[in-house]
């Protein structure tokens, strides 16, 4: 049978030394549009995650990780089919989903297709925006939230947030002493109510057009969790602690805004890894959890 991906995949280092390669993808990706019945030209690469993300003309594929890698891809493929699709049903700003499914070859990879968003990545954006285009991007943000962060029970499997987050391994990475702080916290912390949570907020993963209007992309990191679970990489990657953003979001309100932001970098998957980014960029270090919060609080009030 002929072969279309051309790589081999036999633990995670191989999938992150090939997910990005063109040559590797082309003749698969060309399958799998001629089976789709869409128009299939210009290959060419996007920002780089954790699957196969491609521009191919008027779409974007997005080609999942195998069993190979050492991980199983289904529920991920699953998790962000379910949740484009309620998005979509929701008006929800983002690319139409036109096509998902699966293709085996000399891997077995599942796939989602979607319509290419014209604009720019919202962190670029706001890197040179106006006041006034802030204020604008937050009410537009906030508008967004409120129409996805709606109940979802039975749309995607439960995670269990505690567990994850007390033996979660990025912890290893940070002072021992704000690493417990930050397990104690989240053994601390309310659930309810749980409802639908993007739970990767950067500026990669929303996009501005030329008209200013926002979009959002890649529900891959989807769950179940209290609202506040989306303010950890929402202040630290996409807003990146800009005083003026910080200021509009929270809303006259900053220290219910601080807590939930903390109690969101307690909860959330990549908390740790948030803040080793904070603190690179900022050129501080932080071995407490009252030092993340007077650092937050200084750019909040």
């Amino acid at each position: 049978m002929k072969q279309f991906f051309h790589g081999k995949i036999e633990n995670w280092s191989d999938w992150g030394c090939v997910f990005q390669s063109i040559p590797a993808f082309d003749g698969l990706i060309r399958e799998i549009f001629r089976r789709e019945a869409l128009p299939c030209s210009g290959i060419s690469n996007l920002t780089p995650g954790t699957n196969a993300v491609f521009r191919v003309g008027d779409y974007v594929i997005k080609i999942f990780f195998p069993m190979e890698s050492g991980l199983d891809p289904l529920p991920d493929f699953q998790n962000e089919a379910a949740v484009c699709g309620r998005l979509a049903d929701l008006d929800v700003p983002m690319p139409r989903l036109v096509a998902q499914g699966e293709i085996q070859d000399s891997y077995h990879f599942y796939y989602l297709i979607s319509e290419y968003f014209r604009g720019q990545e919202a962190g670029n954006f706001l890197s040179t925006a106006s006041r006034e285009q802030k204020l604008d991007f937050i009410q537009q943000l906030q508008r967004l939230l409120q129409l996805l962060n709606r109940p979802a029970d039975g749309l995607i499997a439960p995670v269990d947030l505690l567990d994850r987050a007390v033996n979660n391994p990025r912890l290893d990475k940070l002072p021992s002493s704000l690493a417990k702080e930050m397990r104690q916290r989240a053994r601390s912390l309310l659930f309810s109510p749980s409802i639908l949570v993007h739970g990767d907020l950067t500026g990669e993963n929303l996009l501005v057009d030329r008209n200013g209007r926002l979009a959002v992309i890649d529900c891959a990191d989807a769950c179940l969790a209290p609202s506040w679970y989306e303010l950890a990489p929402l202040v630290i990657e996409l807003f990146r602690c800009d005083a003026e953003l910080l200021r509009a979001f929270s809303e006259g309100n900053p220290l219910l805004f601080l807590k939930q932001t903390l109690d969101s970098l307690c909860l959330h998957d990549f908390g740790a890894s948030l803040l080793l980014e904070l603190q690179k960029r900022e050129k501080i270090k932080f071995t407490h959890l009252e030092e993340v919060e007077k650092f937050l609080l200084g750019r909040v009030s």
